[in-house]
């Protein structure tokens, strides 16, 4: 199992989640843009609007209301809350090039969320809410993330659950290892299950096969020095907050 860390203060650390690895696996270019880049005047980041980035928000933002309910919520009340953010990112605002694109994400996201509330009961007891976990990866290296739905087993170790609402499959389940991570690290108990629950098309959670995590954060400890090096090759500042 993960050891448990003592959470202290790094000054200057550097700040990556699976978001940020993953562009920057994909493209370092991207990652910087995404990550590192902020406006000369605002000195907020780059953020461009898109339909399945809005969509994935606002279905994520109903659910996580309605686990903090403790799941006492009616539909009728998450699927009003979900309208009421949509509400907000009407338009271009959200990424929409259409009334038409905009009323099918809406479409879809109502279905996901039907689909979700008729089958929550299957869920285990999930963990009470908490905030961005973290874990030191080396030097100043920290990962974080905050997980979707991290389930207690009978025997009570933890389940790790993604919600998806994108229209393809997850191959790599490296995201779950790297929240398993996060959760052995911070909760102190095993993970013994890692699962992704396709909204939009399943009515249960998708089982992904556990590999042993010293493995997997030996392959983060390397990946994400990668990333501190690039950075440090280009004269980049670093010390940013999650």
């Amino acid at each position: 199992m993960i050891p448990k860390q003592r959470q202290e203060f790094i000054k200057d650390a550097l700040w990556i989640s699976y978001t940020a690895l993953k562009d920057f696996l994909k493209c370092p270019r991207s990652y910087y843009l995404k990550n590192r880049y902020r406006d000369p005047k605002s000195g907020f980041r780059l953020q461009i609007a898109s339909a399945p980035m809005t969509l994935g928000s606002l279905v994520h933002g109903a659910i996580k209301w309605f686990l903090q309910t403790n799941r006492v919520a009616s539909q009728e009340d998450v699927i009003k809350k979900f309208r009421n953010h949509w509400l907000k990112y009407r338009g271009k605002k959200g990424g929409f090039s259409s009334v038409l694109e905009e009323a099918d994400f809406g479409k879809r996201g109502l279905q996901m969320l039907q689909n979700f509330y008729k089958n929550a009961a299957n869920l285990e007891k999930n963990i009470p809410e908490y905030g961005f976990l973290r874990f030191s990866l080396s030097g100043k290296i920290v990962l974080n993330g905050k997980l979707d739905f991290l389930g207690e087993m009978p025997d009570g170790s933890l389940h790790i659950l993604d919600f998806k609402t994108g229209l393809k499959n997850e191959e790599d389940p490296i995201q779950l290892h790297t929240y398993a991570i996060l959760a052995e690290s911070n909760f102190g108990k095993p993970v013994s299950k890692i699962s992704y629950w396709y909204l939009d098309r399943s009515e249960t959670a998708t089982e992904a096969v556990l590999d042993p995590l010293e493995n997997k954060l030996e392959w983060l400890k390397e990946k994400t020095l990668q990333i501190q090096n690039a950075i440090n090759a280009a004269n980049i500042p670093w010390s940013r907050a999650p």
